[in-house]
């Protein structure tokens, strides 16, 4: 069951989600934020750095998308690590 990042009713209303999934693998950790299907952004855990699309600002996405993450960091990064203790976050590699 992935993290989900909590926001308001009509924010979700919209089809946006902010998500931590579980067992990602060797991937750099990240948070994946979805609008609907059609736009899916990952935002690294370690540097906050956007992975996809690479270069990627928060210009595309909402400001209160922006806030709940930012608002929800450390416990995004404790999710990863606790789904993820192969590729914690402070390892420097994802292998």
């Amino acid at each position: 069951m992935p993290y989900d990042v909590p926001f308001s009713k009509t924010l979700r209303r919209t089809g946006r989600q902010v998500k931590v999934y579980d067992c990602e693998g060797p991937e750099t950790p990240h948070v994946t934020i979805r609008y609907k299907a059609e736009e899916i952004w990952r935002v690294s855990l370690r540097d906050g750095a956007f992975i996809v699309p690479p270069g990627g600002g928060w210009k595309a996405i909402p400001v209160e998308i922006k806030v709940a993450v930012e608002n929800h960091w450390k416990e995004l990064q404790l999710y990863w690590d606790k789904q993820n203790p192969h590729n914690p976050i402070n390892s420097k590699d994802d292998e």
